[in-house]
């Protein structure tokens, strides 16, 4: 059953109705008219390139603005009451939730998009398009998931500590496993997975599908699930996982987390190529100690942004442009430099630039570990339920870690939880 309209903006119409007040029928149907205006989150685009693009488009009066706070909750909120919205939008990961909402924005097809689809990463593109084919968001980044490691302790305990080398040591998630056990008894007291969530997550996205098919149909056979599940429930008893789920800042970073790099307590964890920028800023005199190589498990993707265009925009070719240049493969390069935004175009990944040398890493050129994984990622359809069915699960699992909950009770309750849920939704009877 598809999501329609109606489902996701019950929910926000409370909250637009009291975001815009009770003149929003009467309000500007766009947040500055006569100018395009675009919303993005902090770190979300590269301030560079925006004050570049501002001057480059000046007839358009493109006019950027940081949304501060959640862009999502402001996003709904405006598109409930249809006033004080953006021409141009940032969309996170969860752009599925939007599908059913896309005579709110407008199909990119209509605005020549496919020929700009060649120059980026098939499964990205795809992500972006609904179901039935409307292009709804051009990508901004990726995250394609690799290993960190501290390469001086793996030294210190006779371990494999070159990036090829414990990348050969660790093909499956088992090899993983194993590896963990020899390196905690050689150092005693460390953790070489983060949390039950990581194994979980980052398992899963490793998978060719998720919770549904394209068509929104739900599977039955959740054993690609249950895999990551029992994945994840292996690596605790086992005592590998750190258990910093329950232990985060309100913008989601862990305090625990960051100590627990800055003293080696945490040896290595796997997590998407943009955890880099956290890490160089959360534990700065740990330097060159730091590698990184394939991840466990094969390829996989964790997040990554689109932007999409509001069909409130008076010009919407005018913003397309702007979409289509900042976006474009010439200036890639500097959002990764930047912020870290993992390029979506594999042109990119042989600038001369990103394949420096790295200090943080010990001279080693990240990138040619992030974009092999980036190209060999399976393209997987996530639907507008994913985020909260993935949420339920590893809150679950998290009670496993943090509160010593039977397993087996756990995944019945957190299976029983999402079939409530989409039963609520309309999609299971």
């Amino acid at each position: 059953m598809t999501l329609t309209r109606r489902r996701l903006l019950t929910g926000a119409a409370a909250l637009g109705a009291a975001a815009l007040g009770a003149a929003a029928c009467t309000s500007p149907t766009t947040a500055n008219p006569g100018r395009i205006t675009l919303w993005y989150t902090s770190n979300g685009l590269s301030e560079q390139v925006l004050g570049e693009a501002v001057r480059r488009f000046a007839a358009a009066k493109l006019t950027p603005s940081q949304v501060s706070g959640e862009l999502k909750q402001r996003l709904l909120a405006a598109l409930a009451g249809e006033a004080y919205l953006p021409d141009i939008t940032m969309l996170g990961d969860d752009i599925a939730t939007y599908f059913a909402d896309t005579d709110h924005f407008v199909d990119l097809n209509t605005l020549g998009a496919a020929g700009s689809k060649p120059e980026y990463l098939p499964w990205k593109w795809q992500a972006g398009a609904s179901p039935d084919g409307f292009q709804l968001g051009f990508p901004i980044d990726v995250g394609p998931a690799a290993l960190y490691y501290r390469h001086d302790l793996f030294a210190q305990a006779g371990l494999p500590s070159e990036p090829d080398d414990v990348a050969a040591a660790v093909p499956t998630w088992d090899d993983y496993f194993d590896f963990g056990v020899r390196a905690q008894k050689k150092l005693p007291g460390r953790y070489l997975i983060t949390d039950t969530k990581t194994v979980f997550t980052y398992s899963l996205a490793q998978e060719p599908r998720k919770y549904f098919d394209r068509d929104n149909h739900y599977l039955d056979d959740q054993s690609q699930v249950r895999r990551a599940w029992d994945r994840a429930v292996k690596a605790f008893r086992l005592g590998l996982t750190a258990g910093y789920a329950g232990s985060q800042s309100q913008n989601g970073e862990s305090i625990d987390r960051h100590a627990a790099w800055n003293s080696g307590k945490e040896l290595s964890f796997v997590n998407a190529s943009w955890i880099t920028g956290e890490l160089k800023q959360s534990a700065p005199g740990t330097s060159g100690k730091w590698r990184v190589c394939r991840a466990p498990g094969g390829a996989g993707n964790q997040g990554g942004s689109f932007l999409a265009i509001t069909k409130y925009c008076p010009d919407p070719h005018a913003a397309f442009e702007i979409v289509k240049w900042l976006q474009s493969p010439a200036n890639q390069p500097q959002n990764y430099l930047e912020l870290g935004l993992f390029p979506p175009s594999p042109s990119v990944y042989s600038d001369p630039r990103l394949l420096a040398p790295e200090p943080f890493f010990g001279g080693q050129a990240t990138m040619d570990v992030f974009s092999k994984t980036a190209r060999e990622v399976r393209s997987v359809y996530f639907s507008p339920w994913d985020i909260t069915i993935s949420d339920t699960y590893t809150d679950a699992l998290t009670t496993v870690e943090s509160a010593g909950k039977d397993p087996e009770q756990a995944w019945n309750d957190a299976r029983a939880s999402v079939e409530r849920l989409l039963r609520r939704q309309g999609v299971l009877s």
